[in-house]
């Protein structure tokens, strides 16, 4: 079952669009007003933490910045805004887009976005101004208190939620019409503030097992089943992990694990712990006890890093299958993929459970250009839009009828989508609630990942933390 077409492997593309995109990420900021003239930048440092790229990538960033004139170096204190900079006011209407960064979304679907809204509205320019995800909020607020106010916002599921009563959004139940019908009811509750639908799906996806058929083929090892068990997972895991080049090391794995809440806790859905005190200990403990015979008993899986969602092993054909996400592929299939990846259904237990991640825009109450947001945000959202993402950048849909008019039937069940999406599927605050806690417990568990404490030990310790979180 495929979902993404191959395209020009380039690590060199890939280092390419990363600074290249940080130094646009600037430059917005910079001709917007958002960053003033004489004003300093981010340290080096700061942007490679924030914005998730080497201190190379940024660096080139900046040269090219400087060589368009819009920034200074100043030797021993840092980078400013260049104090001779004018910035040109333009005549059009503007309307100004606030979004995260890094989003795949952002990247790959809003230029064909902008330049169909662009030609719709010729006397309308888009403008963009992307924040780390970080401090997404506080960034919003900075720009506010500057008199830039957003007419749109284009975030995660999890920032929507980490708003709070920060921004008033508008309601979007009427401003949809037939579109909101055609959305999948899942999507619409986590989006909902007693009754007002404050945010619109722009895409989604399940968390599924993606695998490279390439490594499949060339050890000679069954591809997975519609309905494969986690026994055959393991055995495929096991033929799959090996020393190619001879030095004694295991430079390919089954599977390359994240240590993320955004990722694991899939493995815990399928055994029926959905971290409520109802599921109680042993599902948690069976969990990772598991995850622990993947890593430390079996040896079948790579373990990547907190805040590296694990995809690049996968991506450089090191670890022959990934718990991932459409939209995470899409990002991958869009840079630059040497094989085209496929999908499996989750092995890990019996429970079809699995989580939800999204990007939604969102109007708030104080735009200055409600209609035109609405009326972008109805574009985005159209049928004929829809099609076109999914069809050119692989994206899904939050619309039934266009996932089923162009993945298979048997690809969106293994995503668990039909009708709607499985009843056992959970966004990470509802799982979660408070996104301290997430720090929290993922702060906790290091010497679970180190083989150091065992699942019992740290079971017992996540339980207790999550009692304690009212």
């Amino acid at each position: 079952m495929a979902i993404h077409r191959s395209s020009v492997p380039s690590m060199k593309r890939e280092n390419e669009f990363r600074y290249s995109k940080l130094a646009n990420i600037l430059r917005e900021q910079i001709l917007s007003g958002y960053i003033k003239p004489g004003h300093f930048l981010m340290s080096e440092n700061d942007l490679c933490k924030h914005y998730g790229i080497s201190r190379t990538s940024v660096r080139k960033s900046l040269d090219q910045l400087a060589k368009e004139g819009l920034i200074v170096k100043k030797v021993g204190q840092g980078t400013i805004v260049s104090p001779d900079l004018v910035v040109e006011h333009t005549q059009n209407k503007v309307l100004r887009i606030f979004t995260t960064s890094p989003s795949n979304f952002f990247d790959h679907c809003m230029p064909i976005l902008i330049e169909a809204f662009e030609r719709e509205f010729p006397n309308v320019e888009v403008k963009c101004l992307s924040f780390s995800t970080s401090e997404f909020w506080e960034s919003v607020q900075a720009s506010i208190e500057l008199g830039l106010r957003p007419d749109l916002i284009l975030t995660t599921d999890r920032l929507f939620s980490d708003a709070g009563s920060m921004i008033d959004f508008i309601d979007l139940n009427d401003r949809l019409g037939e579109i909101r019908d055609l959305m999948y009811p899942r999507l619409l509750a986590p989006f909902l503030r007693d009754g007002e639908l404050k945010g619109a799906v722009a895409t989604f996806s399940t968390l599924y097992l993606a695998y490279n058929p390439n490594l499949f083929r060339k050890y000679g090892v069954p591809e997975p089943s519609d309905l494969w068990t986690t026994e055959e997972f393991l055995s495929a895991a096991r033929r799959l992990t090996m020393d190619t080049n001879g030095d004694g090391i295991d430079d390919l794995y089954g599977l390359t694990l994240s240590s993320s809440l955004n990722r694991w806790p899939v493995i815990a859905l399928q055994n029926g712990a959905d971290f409520k005190p109802t599921s109680g200990k042993a599902p948690l403990v069976k969990t990772l006890t598991f995850i622990h015979d993947l890593l430390y008993r079996e040896k079948v899986a790579t373990l990547s890093p907190r805040y590296v969602l694990n995809s690049e092993a996968y991506a450089r054909e090191k670890a022959a299958m990934m718990i991932t996400t459409s939209i995470e592929m899409a990002g991958w299939r869009n840079n630059g993929l040497d094989f085209e990846s496929k999908v499996a259904s989750l092995p890990f237990g019996e429970r079809m459970g699995t989580m939800l991640i999204a990007n939604a825009f969102m109007i708030p109450s104080e735009s200055d250009e409600i209609d035109l947001a609405v009326r972008f945000l109805q574009m985005a959202l159209s049928p004929d839009m829809q099609e076109k993402l999914g069809e050119t950048a692989g994206f899904m849909s939050a619309l039934r009828p266009i996932n089923e008019a162009i993945w298979s039937k048997s690809l969106l069940q293994s995503l668990y989508i039909g009708e709607d999406i499985t009843e056992y599927s959970y966004f990470l605050h509802e799982l979660f609630g408070d996104f301290g806690l997430v720090d929290d417990l993922e702060n906790e568990m290091h010497l679970y990942w180190s083989g150091l404490e065992s699942a019992e030990e740290i079971a017992e310790k996540l339980l207790s933390m999550m009692d304690g979180r009212d």
